[in-house]
């Protein structure tokens, strides 16, 4: 069997995040006593069989700690492969196996164990439909009960302990929250401090709703991740794949009779299902090459070719719609264009009417602004 290497080992955000972060000082600590003594415990890893890679399951912080030293790693006692051995198939079960071992930690508090099972709250609450199943009730009649029981059993309280515990860790009192943490009251009195009215005074309520923005804002930010992730992933397999797709655009408008340029989309379809290979104005004969270089060499002579017929098609509807323009104004002022030495009393007169016009302002209208910059040809400034 060959042994693996340091650089083998990954770092798995999902099983990172189940783990307990360490203060500074307790992570000074251990590395103090990994550079003086080696690595007493072995790091733990599991072979995920989907991307074959070997994901660290306990020991993320002695990891950081070889790493950041440069530390000689021990092949030999360093680590310890953990597979179907020892129950662990799926990363389900490396989530179960995970939570047996923070469990099984010594002199543990009923808050550190609630803390660690909340964290695996979605394991606990397959193994209560594991139960229930097994009992022969069957999964449809899964209730809550049955999941805090089962995680009252994991946290080694009765239901209704862990029923006080849970309302008093989710409550906003963090005072009483602290003083639980240090054993300085019990989870009954904790229980009686947070059922007391509290009044809630305006700052109160503002820095709940600020809390809970923030909460959101922090969703987002993850679900946007992910989001572009998956996107990223989409993109490869659309474009790397043998699916035949030809090149295609189309014009994503703006406002009607607008004189801007519009926006083409230039993308490959499939059975319906559309791939962006590229998204631009088309203010240049030639494309920039920002934008040539971000395009599939597998398509990017497709694109070029079909970047002119799209110029070509820009020119010829900017031309039309400057036409229209031309043509209204003339027909309702009956102006024609000013030829005039000085210009400074239309110039200034277009400032003024600009400030007014202008849609950042507080009577601003995007098509009187149109309006005006068509006058200001007329007035030749």
């Amino acid at each position: 069997m060959a042994y693996l290497k340091f650089e083998q080992f990954c770092i798995d955000k999902e099983f990172e995040e189940l783990l307990p972060v360490l203060t500074p000082d307790e992570f000074n600590n251990l590395e103090q006593s990994i550079i003086k003594s080696g690595l007493l415990d072995p790091i733990k890893v599991w072979q995920d069989p989907e991307t074959d890679k070997w994901l660290i399951i306990d020991g993320h912080n002695r990891y950081n700690v070889i790493k950041k030293n440069k530390l000689k790693f021990d092949f030999w006692n360093g680590y310890k492969i953990i597979d179907e051995s020892d129950g662990v198939v799926t990363r389900e079960d490396v989530k179960r196996w995970m939570l047996e071992q923070q469990l099984g930690r010594r002199n543990l508090t009923e808050v550190e164990r609630y803390e660690i099972v909340q964290k695996f709250k979605s394991v606990v609450q397959e193994q209560a439909k594991s139960n229930q199943s097994s009992g022969g009730k069957g999964l449809s009649n899964l209730s809550k009960v049955n999941t805090r029981k089962e995680m009252a059993k994991q946290v080694g309280v009765s239901e209704g302990t862990y029923g006080k515990l849970d309302k008093v860790m989710q409550s906003d009192n963090e005072k009483v929250k602290t003083q639980l943490r240090e054993k300085k009251i019990s989870v009954d009195k904790a229980y009686k401090e947070i059922k007391k009215p509290e009044p809630i005074t305006p700052m109160k309520r503002i820095e709940k709703y600020d809390n809970r923005m923030n909460e959101i804002d922090r969703e987002i930010a993850k679900l946007r991740n992910e989001r572009n992730e998956l996107s990223n992933k989409r993109s490869i397999v659309f474009i790397t794949s043998d699916i035949e797709c030809e090149l295609k655009y189309k014009v994503r408008k703006g406002e009607e009779n607008s004189i801007l340029h519009r926006t083409y989309v230039f993308y490959i379809e499939s059975d319906g299902r559309i791939e962006v290979i590229q998204e631009m104005p088309l203010y240049d004969e030639i494309p920039n090459d920002v934008y040539v270089s971000t395009v599939h060499e597998k398509y990017r002579n497709d694109f070029l070719m079909l970047y002119k017929r799209a110029y070509t098609e820009e020119v010829e509807y900017q031309k039309k719609i400057e036409e229209r323009w031309e043509k209204a104004f003339d027909n309702k002022t009956g102006l024609k264009q000013c030829n005039v030495d000085d210009k400074d009393f239309y110039k200034k007169c277009f400032r003024i009417l600009a400030k007014n016009f202008h849609p950042d302002s507080d009577n601003g209208n995007i098509e009187d602004m149109q309006n005006l910059n068509e006058l200001k040809k007329v007035w030749n400034v």
